[in-house]
């Protein structure tokens, strides 16, 4: 099985875009590489609650065949696009989780709007055949065809390699974990500066290496663009040949961080400091054994969220030892600072204290994620 380009690959992103339009013009880039014809067309519902009650139905990417006689021939690519739902889905501090394609916890909202275009991939692929299969996608794109390709890999047992620029965490790590060890190639391409990729927080992760496209810490809504040069994902992935010369980013998920109180000013509202915290904050519950209560109790229905339960378990944790106390401390403080709450001190870590400060992260995420999606899907297409 062949890798696309990153030139592929991010054009693919951004072609998808165009199944909202009537008029099915496929870019040169493609075109050479891909077959695209009027029943390439994938269909889907949004992730808010209002469309699929309505059963608001659109356009959401396509599926093309490779060439005879091209690089891909005997290969499938599936491109599926962003949405201006993907704020509404991604900032629901109540975000549930269900299960996936791999039969693991992920995310609710994204996984309503896979099964909503689930049964036509279906019925195309069950008519190609077995080959091998390319997923991409931008944004709620990038969500779509994550889960899109560990269902592929589930169902067909084919080749699967999964391509995505600025997509949010799907599912929790269990999901992250499986994914990696089946599919064929992850290629997950950010600019450090776009908000998207940090959402939804824990207990979601990201599946595979992270492929730095810019380097820049500063968090900005335009850096979830794909067109222009603020730095734009068009702009930025076109001048790697392949994805082996780009940057990774370090895999947080592996590394042990402890924050200490006294040094709480240093934080401050950038992708710097959020890779931090979010290190710590692992590092205690992977060490104090709270991860699998945490999502047990994220799952019960009612008022009680993910991250309700994830503030008592680090009171819980603050009180097994001195040296967790201080852990939670110092995670808390460099959590105040982070959002902008600089004159809050921490005497002791309380429930009402750790959810305060989980919230406000939260919700200053949000409000750049927000403002990322209402800047790219604006006019379409980037």
């Amino acid at each position: 099985m062949k890798t696309l380009t990153p030139t592929l690959a991010v054009n693919l992103s951004e072609f998808a875009y165009a199944s909202t339009k009537s008029k099915l013009e496929v870019p040169l880039v493609l075109e050479k590489h891909f077959l695209f014809n009027s029943k390439s067309l994938l269909q889907g519902v949004s992730g808010t609650t209002a469309e699929h009650l309505l059963n608001h139905s659109t356009g959401f990417g396509f599926i093309g065949e490779g060439r005879n006689g091209g690089r891909f021939e005997g290969e499938l690519v599936i491109a599926f696009r962003g949405t201006a739902g993907i704020a509404d889905t991604l900032t629901d501090l109540h975000c549930g989780v269900t299960v996936g394609p791999n039969y693991k916890a992920v995310h609710a909202g994204f996984n309503r709007t896979f099964e909503s275009i689930k049964p036509q991939l279906a019925a195309i692929l069950n008519k190609v055949g077995s080959r091998p299969v390319h997923c991409v996608g931008h944004s709620l794109g990038g969500a779509l065809a994550n889960l899109a390709s560990n269902w592929i890999k589930s169902q067909y047992k084919v080749p699967v390699k999964l391509y995505t620029f600025g997509a949010p965490r799907v599912g929790c790590n269990p999901f992250a974990m499986q994914t990696e060890t089946t599919l064929n190639g992850i290629y997950r391409a950010v600019h450090r500066s776009d908000p998207v990729p940090m959402v939804p927080v824990w207990p979601f992760a990201h599946a595979g290496d992270e492929y730095r496209l810019s380097t820049c810490v500063s968090l900005t809504g335009a850096a979830h663009k794909m067109a222009g040069n603020a730095p734009g994902y068009i702009n930025t992935a076109s001048r790697y040949a392949n994805y082996e010369s780009m940057q990774k980013g370090s895999l947080s998920n592996l590394t042990m961080t402890r924050l200490k109180y006294s040094n709480r000013h240093h934080a401050s509202f950038n992708a710097h400091w959020a890779d931090i915290i979010t290190s710590a904050l692992l590092t205690l519950l992977r060490e104090s054994g709270k991860i699998t209560s945490i999502l047990a109790q994220g799952v019960v229905a009612g008022t009680l969220t993910i991250y309700d339960a994830l503030a008592r378990s680090l009171v819980e944790i603050s009180k097994m030892s001195e040296k967790y106390a201080e852990d939670c401390k110092g995670l808390l403080g460099h959590i105040l600072n982070f959002v902008g709450k600089t004159g809050v001190k921490v005497v002791d870590v309380t429930y009402k204290a750790m959810k305060d400060g989980l919230y406000w992260m939260l919700e200053k995420l949000n409000q750049l994620v927000i403002a990322a999606i209402k800047v790219t899907l604006h006019i379409g297409i980037g």
